[in-house]
């Protein structure tokens, strides 16, 4: 399909350009954008005037002279405008408020009661919006105030739609997600899978282009960054690694299906595992404490939980080593609110993805994320939707992507 550009829309690529390049690379001067992007360093000068008379760019001070005069480096305004990331759990939700930069300021979590009368849907609808306006409540004063909201979801969700097909553990199928919360909310959102949030949030950090987060929860899912880009898959639902099969006459699944992973490498696994080794005052279902509850019987020596947790690790290694040979990433990331129990899950892991990965997948670095990258990586969809307007979008679809872009 040919497109044609005006100079209105290939100004606004340049702006957004500029201005990713300032987010990724500061502090940096306009000569290195200049020579970064290969435009004109007037055109550059001028878009940078603009983006600080807009307050999304700040000078802060003048860099080391190369031969000639100092140049004036730029860095982001991280005040200029919040957004808010959303990581849902199936007994509750967590609720961030983010500056520009990513940097937590508030965070709320809120249970997910489920009232009489009352359907699942409803409950998680209503837990998300007040959580979220109660975050929003706490925003600072700024010029842009609260410019969107991510949202995590531990399900099969297509990013581009807001469709959430099936969420598993709460058995939630076929809602139109996007338009329910954003009736609610009136700001901008952008939703996707909790594990893609996960991978978002590590590869802002450490600028791979090949990682996968693994989020084990009450269930088990696979983010994967590939060349730079996160994998969605034809449908947005890639990545559903937690329902391969890692036992051909397995434990049923919630999926239908028998022998899945998470049915081994979850919350849901680790209690059992207790049960089966003869834990006592053991919860009916895993509640939003359960893996610190876990750990801190660890910690006091407790036999029976260490070794829950060392078989918990064990089957997490088995299907990470199935992961690593088909992707081949740089490192894998364990998150999820099983990384409280890191210190005792993850010599497991490391033992079961040597003896099991193939060649070259063996020397893979598995690492612990940390709590909140979940809930950073939500934030990431909104601050993703400033910096990736480009051309190769607009030539894929025939339309400029318009979901959320800086004043032109």
């Amino acid at each position: 399909m040919t497109t044609s550009i005006d100079s209105t829309m290939m100004r606004r690529f340049n702006k957004t350009a500029v201005f990713r390049t300032i987010y990724q690379n500061a502090p940096i001067s306009r000569v290195d954008i200049a020579n970064l992007l290969e435009m004109n360093k007037a055109t550059i000068s001028s878009i940078v005037d603009e983006l600080i008379a807009e307050e999304f760019v700040i000078e802060i001070g003048y860099g080391e002279s190369r031969g000639g005069r100092k140049p004036m480096l730029l860095s982001l305004n991280e005040n200029a405008g919040y957004c808010i990331g959303i990581d849902v759990q199936i007994t509750h939700v967590t609720v961030a408020l983010c500056n520009l930069s990513g940097k937590i300021i508030e965070q709320h979590h809120e249970p997910i009661y489920l009232s009489d009368g009352m359907s699942v849907q409803e409950a998680l609808l209503q837990s998300l919006i007040a959580a979220s306006k109660k975050v929003i409540s706490k925003a600072p004063t700024s010029k842009y105030g609260v410019i969107g909201a991510g949202v995590a979801i531990p399900g099969m969700v297509n990013s581009q739609t807001g469709y959430l097909h099936y969420l598993p553990n709460l058995e939630i199928h076929e809602w139109n997600f996007l338009e329910s919360l954003r009736a609610n909310l009136k700001i901008p959102i952008f939703i996707d899978n909790d594990a893609n949030c996960g991978a978002l949030a590590v590869q802002q950090t450490c600028h791979l282009n090949h990682l996968v987060f693994v989020n084990v929860g009450m269930g088990t899912g696979v983010g994967i960054i590939t060349n730079g880009n996160l994998i969605h898959g034809y449908d947005g639902i890639a990545g559903e690694f937690g329902h391969t099969t890692i036992a051909a006459m397995g434990l049923k699944c919630s999926c239908g299906s028998y022998g899945c992973w998470e049915q081994y490498a979850s919350e849901r696994a680790l209690l059992r595992y207790l049960q089966e080794v003869g834990a006592y005052n053991l919860p009916l279902f895993p509640s939003a404490h359960f893996i610190e509850e876990c750990v801190l019987r660890a910690d006091t020596g407790d036999a029976l939980y260490i070794r829950a947790f060392q078989t918990l690790g064990q089957h997490i290694g088995i299907g990470l080593a199935n992961v690593l040979n088909g992707l081949n990433p740089q490192i894998a990331m364990i998150g999820g609110p099983i990384v409280l129990a890191g210190n005792y899950i993850l010599p497991d892991i490391e033992r079961t993805v040597a003896n099991r990965a193939v060649s070259l997948n063996r020397r893979v670095k598995v690492h612990i994320a940390s709590p909140e990258t979940v809930v950073h990586g939500a934030a990431q969809l909104v601050l993703r939707s400033l910096l990736l307007v480009d051309i190769e979008s607009l030539k894929e679809s025939g339309e400029w992507p318009t979901p959320l872009t800086l004043p032109h």
